[in-house]
């Protein structure tokens, strides 16, 4: 009686052992992104990187208005350049600063939620 006993534990630590490896050859994990790693939203950037010049809103200041303007750029990609690599003696280039996809998301908070494009 008690070796039908242990053979029958042994086959039940038998199937928990091959269901344990083959969960964990099938499933795999949820990596969470490292802190730190994801894209502040396009407002967020704004504020703490361009609202000094151009004002909260977008209404200008220092640096001109963005708010119902950027006429002057016919593509949002034109925009994304110009953030990048800026102008001498007017505005910094913030690819130093930023990275591409941070200028994206303040590009298109600017294109789309100030100037309305």
């Amino acid at each position: 009686m008690f070796e039908r006993f242990v053979n029958g534990f042994q086959v039940l630590v038998a199937i928990a052992a091959v269901v344990t490896v083959v969960l964990l050859l099938t499933v795999s994990p949820t990596v969470a992104e490292p802190a730190g790693t994801a894209v502040a939203s396009g407002a967020d950037l704004f504020v703490s990187n361009c609202a000094g010049c151009h004002g909260a809103g977008g209404e200008g200041g220092a640096g001109p208005a963005l708010a119902g303007g950027l006429t002057r750029f016919s593509s949002i990609e034109e925009v994304v350049a110009f953030v990048s690599t800026g102008v001498p003696g007017a505005m910094p280039g913030f690819e130093t600063r930023l990275g591409p996809d941070e200028i994206e998301a303040v590009v298109d908070h600017v294109w789309v939620e100030l100037a309305g494009r």
